[in-house]
C-alpha cells in the first residue's frame, strides 16, 4: 500500500511500483482499477488519475485496489492480484525466485491466447481480485463472474459448497495435485450482496493452457452475454450465436449450449410462457379499470380453466376509431412463442394512412368458429357507433362464413395481394404457361388499379380473351 495525494502524478505512481516490484520496468506495464458499476477502468495518464481520485470521493472510498499487468512476461502472473512472482515467493517465506511453486505455475503463465484484435472476454480476467470484493447480484452474479474469470485465465474449477448463501469454489485439480487455488463468498445479511470472505487464486497445480473449449462455459454464462442482443432480435438463430461468439470472445461454444442459453435469455427477457397465462385474470380486470370503455374477454374450457381465447380491444382505441375512415383490415398471423396459437387482428388506417390499431385475438387456430367468435365481439364495438364499415381480407373460408353470419349485407371486399397469389399459383412455373401467367396477372393489376368502369371494362376484356388450355386444367 502506499498513499497517493491530491498533489501526486502519474510518474510518482509508476516510479512508485517500479521500487517496490523489482524487475517492473517502465512503459512495461498496465495499471486497472476498479470502482462499483465499473469493474474494469485504465490508469495511463493524469486525467485517468484524476477522474480516479473523484470516483473514490463521490463514493466515500478511502482506498482501490490497482491492477498491475507486466506486458513483458518477466512478472506477469496470469489471473493473479498480485502479478510479480517474486512478490509471491517472498509472501510464502520462500528466498528465491526459483521456486517449485513457480516453476509449475509457468504453464499458467503462458496460458495467453494469441488474437490479433482486442477480445470483449479481455476484461474478465479482473472479475475477481480481492478479498471484500462485492456482487450485488447475489450469488447468481458471483457464480457467473466465476466462469468468466475462469475462462479468460484458462482453469477449471468445482463446487465445493454452494447454496444461496455461501459459494465455495476449488481448482479442479484439487485432489489430484492438492492444487491450494479456493475462493469463498456468502451473503451479506445487512445489504444481500455476495461479499469474497477469503481468496487464494494463486495455482500451485501444473495448470493447463488455455483452450477456446471449456468446460466453463455453459448455458447460463451464454443467456448473460447475449440477453440484450436477444432483446433486440429475438429471432437469432443458434449458428449465429456460435459464430459470434467465435468473433468477439474467440471461445467455441456447442449448439446446445448455444440454444439452451438462447432459451434461458428469452426466459429472462419475456418471462414464463407457462406461468404468464396464469396472469390474463389480472391483466382482464387492469385492462378495464385503468383503460375506460375497453372490452377484454378471456375464454377458457369447462371444468379444467384451460386457456381458449383471449380478445382485447383498449377504450381509447375504441373512442378513437369513430373518427377513422370506416374501413378496416381483418387477418391472422402464427404465433411462434412455446405454445404457438395464432393472433387475429382487426386495424383501421388513422389520418396518416398509418395502421390504427382496434382489435386483438388470441386462438388456436383459424376455424369458423374462431372467427365467429371475435367478430360477435368486434360487432358489440362497431354496432353501437352506428356506421357500416367496409372489410377487407385474404378471403380465408372460415373468416368468408362468419363474415356473413356477424355482418350480414356489410361491404366486404379483397385483399389484391391474396387475390394476385392465388392465379399465380393456378399456373406451372414453366415453359409457356409462365408467359401466360404474367399475361393474365398484368392484366388483372390493370382491372384492380382502373380509376374508371370503361377502364374497368376493358381490362376485363382482355381477360376474357385469354385462351384456354384444357390439357393444363386452367381455365381463364
Amino acid at each position: 500500500m502506499f498513499s497517493v495525494s491530491s498533489q501526486s502524478s502519474m510518474v510518482d505512481i509508476l516510479k512508485t511500483l517500479c521500487l517496490r516490484f523489482r524487475g517492473l520496468q517502465l512503459g512495461c506495464f498496465t495499471l486497472r482499477y476498479s470502482v462499483p458499476n465499473y469493474p474494469s477502468c485504465f490508469l495511463e495518464t493524469d486525467s485517468d488519475l484524476d477522474l480516479m481520485r473523484t470516483f473514490l470521493l463521490i463514493s466515500n472510498e478511502k482506498t482501490v485496489d490497482i491492477l498491475v499487468k507486466d506486458l513483458c512476461g518477466i512478472s506477469e502472473y496470469r489471473g493473479d492480484f498480485c502479478v510479480n512472482k517474486e512478490l509471491i515467493a517472498c509472501e510464502k517465506g520462500e528466498s528465491s525466485c526459483s521456486s517449485t511453486v513457480e516453476d509449475r505455475n509457468e504453464f499458467l503463465g503462458r496460458s495467453k491466447r494469441a488474437s490479433a484484435k482486442p477480445l470483449l472476454s479481455n476484461e474478465w480476467e479482473t472479475y475477481i481480485h480481492h478479498v471484500g470484493q462485492k456482487f450485488e447480484g447475489g450469488a447468481e452474479e458471483f457464480q457467473l463472474k466465476l466462469c468468466k474469470y475462469a475462462l479468460e485465465v484458462g482453469f477449471n474449477f468445482l463446487y465445493a459448497g454452494n447454496d444461496k448463501k455461501r459459494v465455495v469454489a476449488v481448482c479442479s485439480n484439487k485432489k489430484l495435485e492438492g492444487c491450494s487455488l479456493r475462493v469463498y463468498a456468502s451473503r451479506c445479511e445487512a445489504t444481500g450482496s455476495f461479499v469474497i470472505r477469503t481468496l487464494n487464486n494463486v495455482h500451485t497445480c501444473a495448470g493447463r493452457i488455455w483452450e477456446s473449449k471449456s468446460k466453463m462455459m455453459r448455458s447460463r454464462v451464454v443467456s448473460s452475454l447475449i440477453v440484450d442482443r436477444i432483446r433486440a432480435k429475438p429471432e437469432l438463430k443458434p449458428v449465429e450465436i456460435i459464430h459470434k461468439f467465435k468473433d468477439y470472445y474467440g471461445i467455441d461454444i456447442s449448439y446446445y449450449h448455444a440454444w439452451f442459453g438462447k432459451e434461458l435469455a428469452k426466459l429472462d427477457v419475456h418471462g414464463d410462457e407457462s406461468k404468464s397465462f396464469n396472469e390474463l385474470v389480472w391483466y382482464a380486470d387492469a385492462v378495464k379499470e385503468t383503460n375506460t370503455g375497453s372490452l377484454c374477454t378471456l375464454n377458457c374450457e369447462a371444468g379444467i380453466n384451460r386457456f381458449r381465447r383471449f380478445f382485447v380491444s383498449f377504450g381509447g382505441c375504441i373512442a378513437g376509431f369513430q373518427y377513422c375512415i370506416p374501413l378496416l383490415f381483418i387477418d391472422a398471423t402464427f404465433l411462434k412463442s412455446k405454445y404457438k396459437g395464432q393472433l387475429l387482428c382487426a386495424s383501421g388506417k388513422n389520418g396518416n394512412q398509418g395502421f390504427y390499431p382496434l382489435a386483438f385475438g388470441v386462438v388456436d387456430s383459424e376455424t369458423e368458429e374462431n372467427w365467429t367468435w371475435f367478430l360477435q365481439h368486434l360487432a358489440f364495438i362497431l354496432l353501437p357507433m352506428g356506421r357500416v364499415v367496409t372489410f377487407f381480407s385474404d378471403r380465408n373460408q372460415g373468416l368468408l362464413n362468419a363474415m356473413g353470419f356477424v355482418f350480414p349485407g356489410w361491404p366486404h371486399s379483397y385483399c389484391y395481394y391474396h387475390l394476385k397469389q392465388n392465379l399465380i399459383s393456378k399456373y406451372p412455373k414453366s415453359g409457356y404457361a409462365k408467359l401466360l401467367q404474367d399475361r393474365v396477372i398484368n392484366l388483372f393489376s390493370r382491372c384492380a388499379y382502373a380509376v374508371t368502369e370503361e377502364g374497368f371494362k376493358v381490362a376485363m376484356e382482355g381477360v376474357g380473351d385469354c385462351w384456354e388450355f384444357e390439357s393444363e386444367g386452367i381455365y381463364i
